[in-house]
């Protein structure tokens, strides 16, 4: 990616790995990721159509599982509508930010550490309602094997009727063998400049750099690569592991959706 010209190449830092990178960017997440107020109304309709398609009266708790739920916006936006909420995250530092941040007294939300790969291994088979991969978490798994087994694993943790829900970037209107701008995200403090360089075998390599109000940058260097998770490769993936009715859009509102859409969301039952 291009450095801006009146910022000099010896204020840009080189970080190895993404886990780094995150380390510098964790305190700007909420600025430069704010909690899109479409992903809480459609986890909150989901479970309105949980309780009115329940055949107990009352309904029992509608249990969700958050993967990859970072600082845990969504997770504890969402505690509050009548929801046993889990969450998971690979890095530690993440989940003591939602762990610091629940809402006392709300016993139905917890944060645990654990990679996407173990989720099976560790949750209950069947007992959740809503699983919810979002924030283009799934294509940083970067291997169609992982990705697979992930779709395979939330099927076997949902319950009957479960919905599993999907948010990734927009693969199929990104340029083959080309490389992609992303949207820059910032806020008053900080720039997140990102960028896709086509690699081998169709993955997509992620050129990132931070920028502080100070002008101190940070630069990922290579060796992050993304899956492309096309919405035909979901859908395909899918049918493979159980789920026969997909609901496919550009954003949470569930608007139409196309190659110029900036993401796809999904919602597979």
């Amino acid at each position: 990616m291009k450095h801006n010209s009146y910022f000099p190449q010896d204020q840009v830092e080189p970080i190895e790995t993404l886990d780094e990178f995150y380390d510098e960017l964790r305190e700007y997440y909420d600025e430069l990721f704010p909690l899109d107020e479409g992903a809480a109304a459609l986890m909150t309709g989901l479970v309105e159509e949980f309780r009115k398609g329940s055949a107990l009266q009352p309904p029992p708790l509608c249990r969700y599982l958050g993967v990859g739920c970072a600082t845990g916006t969504l997770e504890n936006r969402i505690s509050d509508v009548g929801l046993d909420v889990t969450g998971i995250d690979r890095n530690p530092d993440m989940i003591e930010t939602c762990r610091r941040r629940m809402k006392r007294g709300y016993s139905s939300t917890r944060f645990f550490e654990m990679a996407a790969i173990d989720m099976a291994r560790y949750l209950r088979e069947g007992s959740f309602h809503i699983i919810a991969c979002v924030n283009n978490t799934l294509p940083y798994f970067a291997d169609e094997t992982l990705i697979r087994k992930f779709i395979h694993d939330a099927r076997r943790l949902l319950a009957p009727g479960g919905k599993l829900v999907l948010q990734v970037l927009n693969f199929d209107g990104l340029p083959a063998n080309l490389p992609a701008k992303l949207r820059d995200r910032g806020s008053v403090r900080v720039t997140l400049e990102r960028g896709l360089e086509a690699e081998s075998e169709g993955l997509r390599e992620l050129k990132a750099t931070l920028e502080r109000g100070s002008g101190q940058r940070f630069e990922l260097q290579s060796g992050t690569r993304l899956f492309p998770t096309t919405r035909d490769r979901l859908e395909a993936w899918g049918r493979e592991a159980g789920f026969g009715d997909f609901l496919w859009g550009s954003d949470y509102a569930g608007r139409p959706w196309s190659k110029e859409s900036e993401y796809t969301v999904g919602v597979l039952s």
